[in-house]
C-alpha cells in the first residue's frame, strides 16, 4: 500500500470531486449541470473506483509475494543455520570426547541458533544438549559407544528443527531409530587362545573351522580367506622341515602351538596359526602362515625378523632354502645363549 501512496491521494481527490459534482446535482432542483458533464462524471467515477480496486489487487499481490520472498528467505537460513548446528554438534562428539574449544563452538553455533527459533524449542534443546554427561562418552568392554543415547540426541534435535521449519505440518515426532548392524559391526568377541599338543591337533582345528580371520597391523583391514587341504598339507610340509633343521641345531630346541578361535555375527574363526621355536625358557623365533597366504619364518629374540618366506606353490623348492633358515636359526640362538651367558656371569 505504502508503494501507491501518491496514486491513492490523486485518486482520492479526483473521487471526492467527482462525487461532490454528484450530490450538487441530485440536490438542485434546477438542470443548473449540463448532462454531459453528469455523464463524463459518472463515467469518472467509474474510473476511479476500478483503479481502486485494481490499486487494492495488486498491493495484495505484491504484498503476498513479498511475504512469500521473505518466507523463503527466512526458510533457507533456517535451514543453512540447523544444518550448520548439527555439523557443529557431530564434529565435536565424534571423537568420543568434548575439549574446551568443542564446547565454545557448540556454545556459539546455539546462540546464533536460538535467533531463529522460539523460546520453546530453545527451551527444549537445552535441556537436550545439557544432557550431554561423562557418561555420554563411555563405551562398553568392546569399546562401543552408547548408540542409543547419541540417536536419542540427534533424534529429539531433528524433531525440533522440523518442527520450527514446518509448523502444524508436522503432526507426528520421529521416534529415535535403531541400526542394529552398527552394533554388530562394531562387536569384537574377545579372543579364544588354543595350544594344540602337536601339529596333528592343529591340523585337526583347521580342518573343523575352515576359516581363517585376521586384523593386520599393518593396513588396519580385517583380512579373511579359507584353508584348504592344499595348505594344510604345505603347512605340514613346512612344519617337518623346521623342526627336522630346529633338532639338527640344538636338541633343547622344542615347538609349540598356538591358534587364536573367535565368533564374529555367529560365525566362527580361527586366528592365523602358528608355530613358536623356544630355547628351553625363551621364545625366540615362529613360523607358520601369513595374512597373505605366504609361509614364513622368522625371529623374536634377539629381534623381530624375517628368515625367509615363501609362496605355496613353491614348496618344491625347500631344499634350496635350508642354509638360510638354519644360519638364521642358529643366529638367534647363538644371541640367546649369550644373553644367557653374560646373565650367569654378572
Amino acid at each position: 500500500m505504502r508503494k501507491y501512496k501518491q496514486f491513492w491521494f490523486y485518486l482520492l481527490l479526483s473521487l471526492s470531486i467527482s462525487l461532490t459534482i454528484l450530490v450538487i446535482n441530485n440536490i438542485s432542483q434546477q438542470k443548473g449541470i449540463p448532462p454531459i458533464i453528469y455523464d463524463i462524471n459518472s463515467g469518472v467515477i467509474g474510473a476511479i473506483l476500478t483503479t481502486i480496486i485494481t490499486l487494492i489487487l495488486l498491493a495484495n499481490q505484491t504484498e503476498s509475494q513479498e511475504n512469500l520472498t521473505k518466507s523463503s528467505v527466512v526458510y533457507e537460513e533456517k535451514l543453512k543455520i540447523f544444518n550448520g548446528f548439527l555439523q557443529t554438534m557431530g564434529t565435536c562428539l565424534e571423537d568420543g570426547k568434548l575439549t574446551a574449544q568443542e564446547i565454545q563452538k557448540i556454545i556459539h553455533s546455539f546462540s546464533i541458533l536460538r535467533v531463529h527459533i522460539s523460546p520453546e524449542s530453545s527451551k527444549l534443546l537445552e535441556s537436550t544438549i545439557s544432557s550431554i554427561d561423562s557418561s555420554f562418552f563411555y563405551v562398553d568392554e568392546n569399546y562401543i559407544p552408547n548408540i542409543e543415547r547419541i540417536i536419542i540426541l540427534y533424534t529429539t534435535i531433528t524433531n525440533v528443527f522440523r518442527k520450527e521449519l514446518y509448523g502444524d505440518k508436522v503432526q507426528d515426532k520421529l521416534e529415535p531409530f535403531n541400526f542394529y548392524n552398527f552394533r554388530e559391526i562394531l562387536f569384537r568377541r574377545r579372543i579364544t587362545k588354543i595350544k594344540p599338543n602337536s601339529f596333528t591337533e592343529l591340523a585337526e582345528i583347521l580342518k573343523n573351522n575352515f576359516k581363517i580371520l585376521h586384523e593386520s597391523s599393518i593396513s588396519k583391514n580385517t583380512i579373511v580367506y579359507d584353508i584348504d587341504e592344499e595348505i594344510i598339507h604345505a603347512l605340514r610340509k613346512f612344519h617337518d622341515f623346521i623342526e627336522q633343521i630346529a633338532s639338527e641345531i640344538d636338541s633343547s630346541i622344542y615347538l609349540t602351538y598356538e591358534i587364536n578361535k573367535n565368533n564374529i555375527n555367529g560365525t566362527p574363526y580361527n586366528g592365523i596359526p602358528y608355530t613358536k621355536l623356544n630355547y628351553k625358557d625363551t621364545y625366540f623365533g615362529y613360523f607358520g602362515l601369513t595374512e597373505t597366504k605366504r609361509l614364513l619364518i622368522g625371529t623374536k629374540m634377539p629381534s623381530t625378523k624375517q628368515i625367509a618366506s615363501l609362496e605355496l606353490f613353491e614348496m618344491d623348492n625347500l631344499d634350496n632354502l635350508k642354509i638360510q633358515i638354519t644360519k638364521g636359526i642358529k643366529d638367534s640362538l647363538n644371541s640367546i645363549k649369550d644373553s644367557k651367558s653374560s646373565k650367569s656371569a654378572s
